[in-house]
């Protein structure tokens, strides 16, 4: 029987998931139409789009996975994370008005407005697999999350908290997903700040925590102690365009009101992570690292259990109902994310697969019914993945690699330099960015000596697959850049080209 501690935590996480439940409900009446349920009649202002895209941000990479890679690693990876949020501030001041003007739905249709179908058709395979890979990592964090919570196996906990996720989001889309993200944001500040100020107080601050590291011969605080240079700036690259404009990200420049508060709804996200997460996850990570009863556990722990340990440890001698609150904030990260996956797929597979290819003419009913059953089905699949691949870090790095070197140069040439001649060039690029990726994934990088060439073994695809794929942009425009596309190549758009 579960002693009184445990009965505050679990009855503080039943009434999040029940609150969970009551808004998918709620906004299942809400939603008429299928602009209602994948971009929400685009009506949200400034600070919704902030509070959504913030906690879209604070999922299991960023809060669980990412304390677990500063108790290994130390601070390197507090300050990887700080590439998140200044990719946010760059796509909200400069690229999130550009994306609201033109009125889209998803990615794909940008695409084709600027360079035709067959660029659409390598941005929907690539925006598939970073939704299948972001989910499953989201999933798998919210299996471990509740497992640990619930006292369950890992299994059971899984499939609880992924059909309350899969729920929610079928049943209210976007909506939904918009206004779960809103409470949160509101706990996972509260929470992951309260958290982070009662440790840093209880260690007398950074101070107290690096004379700890240094008793015990800990180099948490050496930046390149764990990675070598060459390879923290490939992970620094890698971390700041592995999620420029990834669906969940370009949907909420999508569901602004307008231009401005599209602008500052992303921007806003990004400034107030950047000031607030990094500082607050090195302290809950260095804390634990110099905690004994933390060290003790995690002897005989998976790392990813390092924040709930924590939280537990730290706060049920305070008060259980404060260590089960807590434990919801975390819980709650994890989902924030993963609704806004599963919201994305429903809309690509409504937008770029079936009106797009199956049923052109398809009725809005039509539509909204393939969105719905389109959750479930994506929901179900990562789940399937989530019980195979369990650390979040690792799986979030490697959709990182796919989508930056294929994706991002075209997204800027797109917004800031575009003709309709280059549209052979920016297909190359984006071929050229995946074949690389894989070439160095699985061929390349596996060859290499890491003792005779450490540097390059520490390269990450990121760097030689982009810079292949750049040079190939501009040898294809410098072959075909006075040619007219035509056929697949041939934008949808009618805009005047610019200079």
């Amino acid at each position: 029987m579960p002693d009184s501690n445990h009965l505050f935590e679990l009855g503080a996480l039943a009434a999040y998931l029940l609150g969970l439940f009551y808004i998918g409900l709620r906004s299942m009446r809400e939603v008429r139409t299928s602009v209602d349920y994948t971009i929400a009649g685009r009506q949200l202002s400034w600070i919704v789009v902030l509070s959504t895209t913030a906690a879209t941000m604070v999922g299991g990479g960023a809060s669980v996975g990412m304390v677990s890679q500063v108790y290994k690693i130390g601070i390197a990876a507090a300050v990887l994370t700080c590439a998140w949020h200044l990719q946010l501030i760059i796509t909200g001041l400069w690229i999130a008005p550009r994306l609201r003007g033109m009125n889209l739905i998803t990615i794909g249709g940008f695409f084709e407005l600027k360079f035709g179908v067959f660029a659409r058709t390598l941005a929907v395979v690539h925006c598939i697999l970073f939704l299948t890979g972001a989910l499953t990592a989201q999933i798998s964090a919210m299996g471990t999350l509740t497992s640990h919570v619930l006292e369950l196996p890992f299994e059971l906990s899984l499939l609880i908290a992924s059909a309350i996720t899969i729920f929610y989001s079928t049943a209210g889309g976007i909506r939904a997903v918009v206004k779960t993200d809103i409470l949160q944001f509101v706990i996972l500040v509260a929470g992951i700040g309260t958290a982070s100020g009662i440790l840093f107080a209880k260690n007398n601050g950074f101070s107290g925590i690096a004379e700890k590291l240094s008793e015990l011969s800990l180099d948490s605080l050496d930046l390149t102690h764990h990675y070598p240079p060459i390879q923290f700036i490939s992970l620094f690259v890698a971390f700041l365009l592995g999620e420029t404009l990834v669906p969940p990200y370009a949907t909420r420049c999508f569901i602004a009101k307008d231009k401005e508060h599209s602008r500052w709804g992303i921007a806003g996200a990004g400034i107030f992570l950047l000031l607030f997460l990094p500082a607050a996850t090195l302290v809950l990570g260095l804390a634990a690292r110099v905690d004994p009863q933390i060290n003790a556990i995690m002897a005989s722990s998976d790392s990813q259990q390092v924040f709930p340990t924590l939280i537990r440890s730290t706060f049920q001698p305070i008060h259980p109902l404060l260590s089960g609150i807590l434990i919801a904030a975390i819980v709650a990260a994890v989902m924030s994310s993963a609704d806004s996956c599963l919201s994305c797929g429903a809309t690509l597979a409504m937008e770029d697969i079936f009106r797009r290819h199956l049923r052109p003419s398809a009725s809005d009913s039509q539509l909204l019914l393939v969105a719905r059953m389109t959750t479930v089905v994506v929901g179900l699949v990562a789940t399937f993945f989530a019980f195979l691949f369990h650390n979040i870090a690792s799986i979030l790095e490697f959709v990182y690699n796919f989508w930056a070197p294929a994706m991002i140069l075209p997204f800027f040439v797109g917004l800031f330099w575009y003709h309709p001649n280059r549209t052979y060039a920016v297909v190359a690029s984006m071929a050229t960015g995946t074949l690389a990726t894989i070439l160095w994934q699985f061929v390349v990088h596996p060859r290499i000596d890491p003792v005779l060439y450490p540097n390059l073994s520490s390269l990450t695809p990121v760097l030689p697959a982009l810079a292949l794929a750049i040079l190939a942009f501009f040898l294809t425009n410098l072959v075909c850049g006075h040619m007219r596309p035509a056929g697949g190549f041939l934008p949808s758009g009618t805009e005047e080209p610019s200079a």
